[in-house]
């Protein structure tokens, strides 16, 4: 079958060659290059997969401006895009195919198709509201185009899962039980209303009545007893009346379900469900008083999930992790960890927490990693997952009918293909050890550990759980004493959240009075700070991994004494101990001659009542980030700033006004050893990938150039830097979205990856003003030879005791040093 697909494949390039000869631009150029855009899809080569068809659709909206028939060549590229988690452009594509269809064909099952993608694509983007109303509309016109009630009730069960993610219990127990009525008219033992039956019990449980729960899974159970009852489908019911069964105490009939499920999906290779089973089977064990064999089903849980490697791009068995309660797996084993005494084996979870949280993030899009990555390795990878994931689905949907040998092949082609994705990653490991550690990096253990830290720096490591907290203490290696301290933190996620807010919030306020907001950052201090007190005054400098709420805390600014954390000790951030490890062993590139020692960016062009015109806007990047807020106002203060910090460095490059664009900075970028940004900065909490900063922005964009949004998802898959320093000088730049223990990403770990040893960044939006006084005291200091950490300390003191600027913290403490402190 590869074989003709790729056969197939040369023939229809050989045909577009030709076409391109005589017909250019012609419908016909449209027609097959959508087709090869359709190829490249099937063999999982996305990227290549979207650039054919944005060409096929350029081509015919010159041929029709009207957009007249082109609704399935717009529900591809729509449904290609959304697969790569470029939510604004699959919106865009889908409204171009709704405006034209509500023009020619106002009532259709087109229409109604349409509307469907668009609630699908809000629900993914977070946005349940517009998600509703789309799916409303879709099912007031399925009532009048679908008699018969299948395409209605499958509206229906989409709208009901959307009020389950928006815990919306009693408005999902009646979708559901609408979804139901109409299912069993249709087949009462079918695999839909078992699916009904399911999505019922979960509306019921969040109301609280956890015994007719229990009964509807029942029901659903009895259906698929008679379809298959060794089925993934079967397996997941198990669970699920496994996880309520222990909700209610009842640990006997609690765990016969969750041992049946882990039968099903050994036997039948459905590990898309283990680590949430395990889990679950832990929490029995540790409520029984079992500690050992809870903290062996913990690490079965979490190998089960590591062992679904995360494919950068995604995959079905990787994506259902969101939501899930794995959310917080490795927070509770090493929590279970702690209860034994065993802290150093509770470090080492939350350190795995963290990495498989980043690559969790990064299988958010399809990275295409071009400069490091050959293209025939990226396709096959792509190839072999695509059909693992359609194996997996077959196997799902195999019923006993069908006979045991088509349920042995479909095992055998799991297994063959685990073989070939595994050769493949060696190869790419190979090929890129850089991606390689992305994907498989093992963390580190304490030794390998306190052997990366410097001589007189101390690692903080916090662990933010719904309940309580933790933070550990790790020396470098040599110091006297412990090898590791740890201090359980009297504070939730919740609480702790809520305290950080409140001290934000008097941050906020550069003209108030000191006396509250100190009030508030000594308090901080003493919950998070305190316990370790006698232990960390003995080291020269903090090595912070925050987690949770912690990400958006302005250390420097906590007061202890009287006196701000800036005054007396030099701090620095990263996401884990193995991120450290990666940054700090560039250290040798530094004596490598740079052809520029900064690269200096600032004063960027936007055109004028660019807000005003989000709808119009072409760029869907940007028209998104519009939408969500960026103020696209100009920084006159940035070029002053960016030309005071370049005088102190012979040969710096500025790209000011009409030249800092994102294609030049791209270009000059990776020659530079410093490179400072002066712009606005674009956070995208949901989608950290997303996040840019704001450089010029063409006025009028054109096809295949930059569109000035320069975006952690570019910067990750094909910026390469070898830079000492990357300062982000624009609103938000230092946040990311929080994924679940790696921490708040964003910016900051892309130009990390990118080569940028260190990150200076934001925390939250400065005056330009401020900034430029900041920044040049700053990079005075750097520029007389004092370490990172210790300029941003001796800046941020100047500010406290008046020297230069405003002592107040709004104005000093927002920048933090991510990565190596040299």
């Amino acid at each position: 079958m590869q074989d003709n697909l790729e056969e197939s494949g040369r023939l229809t390039r050989r045909a577009y060659d030709l076409v391109l000869r005589i017909a250019p631009g012609s419908g016909t150029e449209a027609a097959t290059a959508n087709n090869l855009g359709a190829m490249a899809g099937t063999r999982g080569d996305l990227a290549q997969a979207e650039l054919y068809m944005a060409r096929s659709l350029a081509i015919l909206e010159k041929l029709d401006p009207a957009d007249s028939g082109m609704e399935m060549n717009l529900w591809n590229y729509g449904e290609l895009l959304l697969s790569r988690g470029d939510f604004a452009g699959a919106e865009a594509a889908f409204l171009r195919a709704k405006r034209m269809l509500e023009r020619e064909k106002p009532e259709s099952v087109e229409l109604a198709t349409t509307l469907g993608w668009l609630g699908l694509t809000a629900h993914q983007r977070g946005d349940h509201a517009a998600a509703e109303s789309f799916l409303q509309r879709q099912m007031t016109l399925l009532e009048k185009l679908d008699p018969s009630g299948i395409a209605m009730r499958d509206r229906i069960m989409e709208f009901a899962r959307s009020a389950l993610l928006q815990d919306q219990g009693r408005k999902a127990e009646e979708l559901w039980q609408r979804a139901l009525d109409i299912s069993e008219k249709l087949n009462p033992m079918g695999p839909k209303s078992a699916s009904c039956l399911v999505g019922l019990a979960e509306a019921v449980r969040l109301q609280g009545r956890s015994s007719e729960a229990e009964q509807l899974l029942q029901r659903a159970m009895a259906i698929w007893q008679e379809i298959n009852p060794e089925s993934v489908d079967a397996g997941s019911i198990h669970l699920k009346l496994g996880i309520l069964l222990l909700e209610r105490n009842d640990l006997t009939a609690a765990e016969a379900h969750l041992r049946a499920a882990i039968q099903i999906c050994e036997t039948h290779q459905y590990r898309g469900l283990l680590p949430e089973i395990y889990q679950a089977l832990a929490r029995l064990q540790a409520r029984r008083g079992q500690a050992a064999e809870a903290a062996a089903s913990y690490l079965a849980a979490v190998e089960a999930l590591e062992a679904q490697r995360t494919r950068l791009g995604g995959a079905q068995e990787s994506r259902w992790f969101y939501g899930s309660s794995l959310g917080d797996l490795y927070f509770e084993a090493a929590e279970h960890q702690m209860a034994l005494g065993r802290p150093q084996e509770a470090w080492k979870f939350i350190e795995r927490g963290r990495a498989r949280g980043f690559q969790e993030m990064l299988a958010q899009k399809d990275l295409r990693f071009a400069s490091e990555l050959p293209a025939g390795l990226y396709a096959e990878r792509h190839r072999l997952d695509t059909e693992y994931d359609r194996a997996l689905a077959a196997l799902a949907d195999w019923v006993p009918a069908e006979g045991a040998e088509k349920r042995e092949t479909l095992e055998g082609r799991l297994r063959d293909l685990r073989l070939e994705q595994a050769e493949i990653q060696k190869q790419i490991e190979h090929s890129s050890p850089r991606i390689g550690a992305l994907e498989s990096s093992p963390p580190l253990d304490l030794a390998a550990a306190r052997s990366v830290l410097d001589p007189g720096t101390m690692l903080l490591t916090y662990a933010v759980g719904e309940s309580r907290s933790y933070l550990f203490v790790i020396p470098a290696a040599g110091a006297l004493g412990p090898d590791l301290y740890f201090y359980p933190l009297a504070i939730g996620k919740e609480d702790l959240k809520r305290e950080v807010e409140a001290f934000r919030s008097l941050l906020d306020r550069p003209y108030g009075g000191l006396a509250a907001l100190k009030e508030r950052g000594g308090r901080l201090y003493d919950l998070l700070i305190r316990p370790a007190e006698p232990v960390l005054a003995k080291a020269d400098r903090w090595l912070i991994s925050p987690d949770g709420p912690l990400h958006s805390l302005p250390f420097a600014a906590l007061v202890s004494h009287g006196h701000y954390l800036a005054e007396s000790k030099p701090i620095h951030i990263a996401a884990s101990a193995a991120v450290y490890k990666e940054l700090k062993a560039a250290r040798s590139k530094e004596a490598s001659a740079p052809a520029t020692e900064l690269l200096a960016v600032g004063d960027p062009l936007y055109p004028a009542g660019l807000k005003a015109q989000a709808e119009k806007t072409t760029d869907p990047q940007v028209r998104s980030a519009l939408r969500r807020g960026l103020q696209l106002k100009p920084l006159p203060a940035t070029r002053g700033e960016v030309e005071a910090i370049s005088r102190l460095f012979p040969g710096a490059q500025t790209l000011l006004s009409r030249d800092a664009t994102e294609e030049k900075t791209k270009s000059l970028a990776p020659q530079a050893r410093r490179l400072h940004f002066a712009c606005h900065g674009l956070l995208d909490e949901r989608f950290p990938l997303n996040s840019a900063l704001a450089l010029s922005i063409p006025e009028h964009p054109e096809e295949g150039r930059d569109n000035g949004l320069l975006q952690a998802w570019e910067i990750f898959d094909s910026v390469r830097l070898d830079a000492d320093l990357v300062t982000l000088s624009a609103c938000d730049s230092g946040l990311g979205k929080e994924m679940g223990g790696e921490g708040l990403v964003g910016l900051v770990r892309a130009f990390q990856f990118a080569g940028a040893r260190s990150v200076v960044a934001s925390l939250w939006s400065i005056s330009d003003v401020s900034t430029l006084r900041f920044m040049k005291s700053f990079y005075g200091y750097l520029h007389s030879g004092k370490t990172k950490d210790e300029a941003l300390r001796a800046a941020q003191i100047d500010q406290i005791r008046g020297k230069s600027g405003s002592p107040h913290p709004f104005h000093w403490a927002a920048f933090e040093l991510f990565g190596d402190w040299r």
